[in-house]
């Protein structure tokens, strides 16, 4: 007897990579390679054998992945295409192919298994490494050695066309498994792991289809057929929703869509942005990624409020020489025009950098250890580095430069005295360097209580938040275990938050927030009733944020700021937002994007 599988209404909780709602059909995908991986003896006379049968698959490889760049490109657009470029290094590097065929020559086993033992090395590497965008490039590993052990066994790993439309769940879903899909039917993807800078994130969010990851486990819960909710905005997924759910779900995108529908043209997203009461605030894009600099525009930032220089060696997979970063910060101040870009000095922590020469001992807690701008000071010469390629860049448009994870007034002087060399160096060379502002991250605690001596140091402030949640809380918000208590409206937070908006204001420094409290439309009203003038978000973030921000009055807002100011703990301060933003603007601040009310069990 067949045991009925329950198909009562389930909900799980991820990380929202792409924002956006949808309703299907799931769709499983199984991202693994099709084909088990074996072990087996090749005779001493068949190795030179086995050794080309390798190179054909490497080549036949490279041709499927040619086609699958050639389609990416049609399909996606040019922006997405640059991905599979890294699939192509990968696998015409010749350290790479050269340690396959040593193992297949050494230990006289087939070329599957060889694959196998080089890439799980590989993998072994970049488990270790802390850094988020660094360590999302292993799916870049496990793509290219699916696809040489499909070549191996002479198959191809064709395109899945869909009849209806889909909700894609799979436990990890590879680069090329995505670009292959047929996307007329593709509505939204939900996966077990992931990242916001995985290259499936980034595909997703260029094709503006919603995706949540981070689900853990759904893919073994959900079934091809199932009906699936996908809210993007709220990181949720429904699966087997009830009628009250889907009854709901319609109401609410009837509502988005005639919002959208009322919404200013993207023109008017450049317009001045006011308060109701006259209070002026400019948004500003955070970026990272090259399918993002055509959004800054799109979506009417005022420029460029952080670029997260890290990509320039997640993409790379080595760290970028000085010509390399000074075309990128020239790429960057060229989409930001006259508002202008900034960048954030290297964010590395003590981890091993592919391609470089750098391998510091294992670090314990790399979270407080060798990272930021203390591991930039104890390795200068990738300071001077970047500080050479800005100053160079900024000959050509405007480009700040902002230190991250500042401490105190010594990080910012020791930093401030190798830019000031370079720049003498640069002159001396003959080469033009630009004026360059520099500014401090206010993202730890210290910080936070010398910000009044770190303004008279530097030439504006950027609040990390997320960050000063982390470090303030001393939670990892990337641990399920204790997810319950990063509070990013706790009053210790809100009081930092006020503390170095102040010192700026006294010092007559502008200031930024670019975290992740600046694009949620609720927050970033508190935000502005804190003091904050200027907010960084993901550019998709902006005409929402915008949106609130117009509909409300400053002096409203700081007196609920004010109120949770007084507040002993977060539950408190969450609920004077509810009703505080919910109360006196209701047609802005509908329950669903206001704080939900969390629980630690």
């Amino acid at each position: 007897m067949t045991r009925r599988r329950d198909k009562t209404e389930q909900r799980w909780q991820g990380i929202a990579v792409s924002d956006g709602a949808a309703s299907g059909r799931v769709l499983r995908i199984h991202s693994g390679g099709r084909h088990s991986t074996f072990r087996s003896a090749v005779e001493p006379g068949e190795l030179e054998r086995e050794v080309r049968r390798y190179r054909a698959a490497v080549r036949l490889a490279r041709r499927q992945l040619l086609a699958l760049k050639k389609r990416a490109a049609h399909t996606l657009g040019e922006e997405h295409a640059y991905i599979f470029d890294a699939h192509l290094l990968m696998l015409e590097d010749r350290k790479l192919n050269e340690d396959v065929e040593a193992v297949i020559l050494a230990e006289s086993v087939n070329s599957e298994w060889a694959v196998k033992v080089v890439t799980d090395r590989l993998l072994a590497v970049y488990d270790e490494i802390k850094d988020d965008y660094l360590r999302e490039r292993s799916s870049d590993i496990e793509d290219v050695t699916r696809r040489l052990i499909v070549a191996l066994s002479g198959e191809s790993m064709g395109g899945r066309r869909l009849t209806e439309d889909a909700v894609v769940v799979a436990e990890e879903l590879l680069p090329s498994t995505l670009a292959e899909l047929d996307f007329t039917h593709v509505k939204a993807v939900a996966t077990d792991v992931g990242g916001w800078t995985s290259h499936t994130a980034i595909i997703a969010r260029g094709l503006g289809i919603p995706a949540v990851v981070g689900l853990r486990d759904f893919y073994r819960t959900a079934r091809t057929g199932d009906t699936a909710l996908i809210d993007a905005g709220r990181g949720e997924v429904v699966l087997h929703p009830g009628a009250d759910s889907l009854e709901r779900f319609g109401d609410e995108r009837r509502a988005a869509s005639a919002s959208a529908a009322r919404a200013a043209p993207s023109e008017d997203l450049r317009a001045p942005l006011r308060t109701r009461d006259g209070v002026g605030v400019t948004l500003r894009a955070n970026v990272e990624l090259p399918v993002e600099y055509e959004w800054v525009n799109r979506y009417g930032a005022r420029g460029i409020g952080l670029f997260r220089s890290e990509f320039l060696l997640s993409h790379r997979g080595s760290m970028p020489d000085e010509d390399e970063q000074r075309a990128a910060y020239e790429e960057l101040a060229r989409v930001a025009g006259d508002e202008g870009v900034t960048v954030r000095l290297f964010d590395l922590g003590g981890d091993k950098l592919p391609g470089s020469r750098l391998d510091p001992a294992e670090e314990r807690n790399p979270a407080l250890g060798l990272r930021a701008i203390r591991f930039c000071l104890q390795h200068p010469e990738i300071l001077r580095t970047q500080a050479r390629a800005v100053l160079r860049a900024a000959a050509r448009g405007r480009i700040d430069l902002v230190l991250p994870m500042v401490s105190d007034v010594t990080d910012v002087r020791r930093a401030r005295e190798v830019i000031e060399e370079e720049r003498d160096r640069l002159e001396a060379e003959g080469k033009e360097a630009g004026p360059l502002r520099v500014g401090a991250m206010i993202e730890v605690p210290s910080a936070v209580l010398v910000a009044d001596s770190l303004a008279r140091e530097v030439d504006f402030f950027s609040l990390g938040t997320n960050d000063l949640v982390q470090y303030t809380l001393a939670v990892d918000r990337g641990n399920d275990e204790v997810a319950g208590w990063f509070r990013s409206l706790h009053p210790a937070v809100l009081l930092s938050v006020r503390r170095a908006l102040d010192a700026a204001l006294a010092a007559g420094i502008p200031s930024v927030v670019c975290g992740e409290m600046a694009g949620s439309p609720a927050y970033a009203a508190v935000l502005v009733g804190l003091g904050a003038r200027e907010l960084s978000m993901a550019p998709g973030s902006i005409p929402r944020v915008r949106r609130s921000i117009q509909g409300i009055e400053e002096g409203a807002a700081a007196e609920i700021a004010a109120a949770c100011l007084e507040c002993a703990d977060a539950d408190a301060v969450e609920e004077i937002v509810r009703e505080g933003l919910g109360g006196r603007w209701p047609n802005l601040f509908p329950p669903e994007i206001l704080p939900p009310r969390k629980s630690r069990g």
